[in-house]
């Protein structure tokens, strides 16, 4: 786990626990009107640290660290739904905190968190999903592979071949990846992949499933995504009432860290609709 230490992005921390008791480190910055973001797979709410930036200027940001993640406690067994409890608890502690309902963002497999935590509270009035992926399939034995690469003690090689089978990232990109400043970040969240895979491959949408969110929903997909990426987004705006999807011409899957003031303001303009 990482202290809970303020950052640049994020002044201070605080801690709520989920419905089945683990502890959630929630870390804030800006100020303004409440948003929660839910980050997605092998980092924590670090993660943010590039939008935070732009967030702050007009938002009171509160970045959870998913279970199994940075300041975060984790459980023997896991489900997704146990994360839905978390957002869940997460956003009533912020809008508690604000005095007001807040706007929540998820990213990835942070998105199908976010989705499921919107589903079951009412303190949520935007919800606004950055290509979730429930449903996504991977190449026969890729999730075995990095299983076992774990076990082995080979985190890298675990995080590569999941990075080349989730986000069909070229070989050129993850070595960019990983002379960067994220990689560590990266590697220790290795061992929460897999299990995330197992759902994305499981999950079977069933009719009514998120007919609890009552907050207008956007759905953000990138125009340079993956093909199996943005079925898995126009799936999940197919399960929610009433949500719409804003196509991110020439964008992909990291649009919030590649232009962050481009994403900010389609978020500002829909938060205020």
């Amino acid at each position: 786990m990482s202290q809970a230490t303020a950052t640049d992005e994020f002044r201070n921390s605080f801690q709520v626990h989920s419905a089945d008791g683990t502890p959630l480190r929630l870390w804030v910055g800006g100020d303004g009107p409440p948003i929660v973001l839910v980050h997605g797979s092998f980092t924590d709410h670090r993660a943010w640290a590039v939008p935070a930036t732009e967030l702050n200027r007009h938002f009171t940001t509160f970045a959870m660290d998913r279970r199994g993640f940075g300041g975060s406690g984790d459980a023997a067994e896991y489900s997704i739904e146990r994360d839905f409890d978390d957002v869940s608890a997460v956003v009533k502690a912020a809008s508690v905190r604000s005095g007001q309902s807040v706007v929540l963002w998820g990213h990835s497999y942070g998105a199908n968190c976010a989705m499921g935590g919107a589903s079951i509270s009412r303190d949520v009035h935007r919800l606004v999903l950055y290509e979730p992926s429930l449903g996504l399939r991977y190449p026969v034995g890729a999730i075995e592979e990095a299983e076992a690469a774990l076990a082995a003690g080979d985190w890298e090689k675990a995080v590569v071949r999941m990075l080349l089978d989730i986000l069909d990232m070229s070989q050129e990109e993850i070595d960019a990846l990983r002379s960067s400043a994220r990689w560590p970040q990266i590697l220790a969240g290795a061992d929460t992949a897999p299990r995330e895979c197992r759902v994305e491959e499981a999950w079977e949408y069933v009719p009514g499933q998120f007919v609890g969110i009552d907050a207008s929903t956007l759905l953000l997909s990138g125009g340079e995504s993956p093909a199996s990426v943005k079925e898995a987004t126009d799936r999940a705006a197919d399960a929610i009432p009433n949500a719409r999807i804003h196509l991110l011409e020439g964008h992909g899957h990291f649009t919030h860290r590649a232009d962050p003031a481009m994403v900010v303001s389609i978020i500002r303009e829909f938060s205020s609709s």
